[in-house]
């Protein structure tokens, strides 16, 4: 089987991979929110941290929990915790960003079978001078909080071996990026969300053998015709679905800026100083930020114009979150931005089902537009 397939079917079953996962190292499972969570402490001591997603499917469960006017990600992720699908979890953490994820992770932590739960802050102005020693500070307390919980220290050595790992796992997700820019690029914005989304559900040096496999399997490969270059931008989205369908339409995703894709291993590596910790908290300030984090003008709105001429993008649609008030905030700075580069922009507004019909009548639109400007 190729590597891309094996990815696919990881995130198509990726409870089934904890479990086995579980089973076949006797381990423990942390469920994470927010791509804030210092993933290479967690690794260092043996745990498995998986991202926390929803089904995107209609729930009827959550009412009780979450109101219905959060968005489908906080809905849809409830949902699967009350059905039961993320029974294997012992722990969770939870980086303070958005409050409505918060409340998934409080239901949660009350929930029976949770033996462990933490929350840390992290800075919501990342460029402040103090920003490096709190948040240096705060992965410390974490350090020390997951040590109690399993009874054992966290080892400098093996500190030192995990983030060499996820360096080199960022590595190569940039190079499966970079492929990208080419006129005819070897994987797809559906196959790319993919394969970022697998390095979220499984093991760190299983994914990482995955993509040396990948890239060394891409050469010659080629996507189908396409319209369009596509940029995605917007909310915490992990829905393939959608990309699909965008890209059914002729619109070929060459990059984004989502935390379920370049923000997630964006920001470069973490140096192998003496004082881990704090190199660790300096790329977690220097990563992509979302609009919890950072001003729009200050890094977010200079980055998206940066991928924008790198890879070569006709098109920008915004992935907006129903009820996601931090994107939605931005969304008139960033549209007033593109519109001044003259770039064609479309806002589709995203929930647990998707209007299938008007969504195809607008991205059909929105391609005969790019097309009617670059003929």
């Amino acid at each position: 089987m190729d590597a891309l397939t094996k990815l696919q079917n990881i995130v198509a079953n990726r409870h089934e991979y904890a479990q086995n996962w579980k089973r076949r190292n006797n381990g423990k499972v942390a469920g994470v929110f927010c791509i804030y969570v210092p993933e290479e402490i967690l690794h260092a001591l043996g745990i498995l941290s998986v991202r926390v997603f929803g089904s995107r499917e209609p729930d009827d469960v959550t009412e009780p929990y979450i109101t219905s006017w959060w968005c489908a990600h906080c809905r849809g992720s409830m949902a699967e915790v009350l059905k039961r699908k993320y029974s294997y979890i012992e722990g969770l953490v939870y980086a303070v960003s958005c409050p409505h994820i918060f409340q998934v992770y409080n239901s949660w932590a009350r929930q029976k079978g949770i033996e462990y739960a933490y929350d840390f802050s992290v800075p919501e102005n990342s460029c402040n001078t103090f920003a490096l020693d709190f948040l240096s500070a705060e992965f410390g307390d974490f350090a020390h909080s997951v040590e109690a919980w399993l009874g054992k220290k966290l080892d400098k050595e093996v500190f030192s071996q995990s983030v060499e790992l996820f360096n080199r796992n960022r590595q190569l997700l940039e190079e499966i990026y970079a492929l990208r820019k080419s006129d005819n690029p070897p994987v797809s914005g559906a196959e790319s969300m993919e394969i970022v989304l697998a390095g979220m559900s499984m093991d760190k040096a299983e994914h990482t053998q995955l993509l040396q496999q990948l890239l060394a399997e891409l050469p010659g490969r080629a996507v189908p015709h396409h319209r369009a270059r596509i940029m995605l931008l917007g909310s915490e989205n992990d829905d393939v679905g959608m990309v699909k369908f965008i890209e059914s339409y002729g619109g070929l995703v060459v990059t984004d800026d989502l935390c379920v894709g370049s923000r997630y291993f964006g920001g470069g590596p973490i140096a192998l100083d003496s004082d881990l910790l704090k190199a660790t908290a300096t790329r977690y300030l220097n990563r992509p930020h979302c609009p919890q984090k950072d001003i729009v003008e200050r890094r977010r709105i200079p980055r998206i114009l940066q991928q924008i001429q790198d890879y070569r993008v006709q098109g920008v649609i915004y992935l907006l979150e129903k009820f996601c008030e931090p994107h939605a905030y931005d969304l008139p700075t960033i549209k007033a931005e593109l519109d001044k580069k003259g770039i064609t922009f479309l806002i589709l507004e995203t929930d647990l089902t998707t209007p299938v019909g008007q969504f195809r009548t607008r991205v059909e639109a929105f391609m005969d537009l790019i097309e009617a400007k670059v003929s």
